[in-house]
């Protein structure tokens, strides 16, 4: 061989060999944008109310609460806690709803129960018919045959009266007799068998068809992921606690809240929103909240600062659990944004957290002045991540 064929060959290789790195490194590429996308929504699911609600009702059941499905006459094979009380449609819980939870990785499925459905529309709400093999009437009796051994007499059990043979008249003897099992005799035909045939009738959309051409279905058990207890433990509880608050001190709450921005006309998400009436003024506080294992960094801090930049907003509010970074805390100091750190549950700190607010809400200025002082920091913040994007 050439030493210009082992070049050629080496090169090939080589070629070989990047284009195998490259396609490694698309694909973690991809596999961590895709984390990224759902740890998104996961946080967004959570100040959801729909999910708010049923991971409180987990969490405040049993340990090894789980969502099983329950099969209700009519309707097939529906969801509901168990422990609920109710049992009319408010407790009923969507399956994709629970497998999107799944998807985020909030819940948990595991194998539970598989049935027979309707081929046609997938209904689980199925009759399973007798049926002749020889005329195909479901017209089918389910007997026994008994044979009267001295005169070799088979005949339903039923047609020896009184314990006559009705073919001799003789009188049925101990040991001149015996059971031949069971039987399916049809009134149609007259037609004697041992297997009977099965057809099954869905009695949402009607069809017939075999048990061999029915579908399976697959319904799971759901139940809250263990691995992420501590963290929708977190997350449910500190907005139910700083919900909590707001209502004490006499605010309408949205959770979410939802405001439009008067620049972009984006439809801006916030955890929450608390409106209320004072001194002939309406205050609008727009919170968001952020949960980590160590510390939240600058990211949602920004975030939520060009949101509040967007609208009206009196009193900005961040939730950061367990607490900020030094960075971001100098960052939200810069823009009067009242940051509330660590677990809110405990009686000592809510106490001093609603004090705090009730305090920043006594110091909002007259009407004029806190509308000058409101655009001021709305132009001061956009300048602010201008800045902070520029150096990134």
């Amino acid at each position: 061989m050439s030493a210009n064929d082992r070049w050629k060959i080496s090169s090939t290789d080589n070629q070989s060999k990047l284009k195998a790195s490259l396609d490694k490194n698309k694909q973690l590429i991809k596999r961590a944008e895709s984390d990224d996308t759902i740890e998104l929504e996961r946080k967004e699911s959570y100040i959801e109310p729909s999910t708010r609600i049923l991971l409180r009702k987990l969490l405040e059941s049993s340990e090894d609460e789980e969502i099983i499905p329950v099969y209700q006459p009519g309707r097939g094979f529906i969801y509901r806690l168990s422990h609920i009380e109710g049992k009319d449609d408010s407790t009923v819980i969507a399956k994709n709803f629970l497998d999107n939870l799944v998807r985020l990785d909030i819940l948990e499925k595991t194998f539970y129960e598989s049935v027979s459905e309707c081929p046609h529309c997938e209904s689980t709400t199925i009759t399973i018919h007798n049926k002749c093999p020889k005329c195909k009437s479901h017209d089918v009796d389910k007997t026994s045959l008994t044979e009267h051994i001295p005169c070799g007499n088979i005949d339903q059990k039923n047609m020896y009266l009184e314990n006559h043979c009705p073919k001799c008249g003789e009188l049925l003897l101990e040991g001149q007799y015996r059971n031949m099992g069971r039987w399916f005799v049809c009134r149609e035909c007259g037609e004697r068998f041992e297997n009977l045939e099965l057809e099954l009738i869905c009695r949402n959309c009607m069809k017939n068809f075999s048990l061999k051409e029915s579908t399976l279905a697959e319904f799971p058990k759901y139940s809250l992921n263990k691995l992420r207890k501590k963290e929708i433990r977190q997350n449910v509880a500190s907005l139910e606690d700083v919900s909590k608050i707001f209502t004490e001190l006499g605010f309408n709450i949205e959770i979410p809240g939802l405001a439009v921005g008067q620049k972009s006309g984006m439809e801006h998400h916030f955890s929450l929103i608390a409106r209320k009436r004072v001194n002939q003024q309406d205050i609008t506080i727009a919170l968001d909240h952020a949960i980590s294992e160590s510390e939240i960094q600058s990211q949602p801090l920004i975030l939520y600062i060009y949101k509040t930049s967007e609208v009206s907003v009196d009193l900005p509010v961040f939730v950061a659990i367990p607490k900020l970074s030094e960075t971001a805390k100098k960052i939200a100091h810069g823009h009067n944004i009242l940051l509330i750190e660590g677990f809110i549950g405990e009686l000592k700190i809510y106490e001093e957290i609603k004090n705090q607010i009730k305090k920043r809400i006594d110091d909002l200025a007259p009407q004029n002045d806190k509308h000058n002082k409101t655009v001021n920091s709305k132009f001061k913040g956009i300048n602010r991540l201008k800045g902070f994007m520029k150096e990134r």
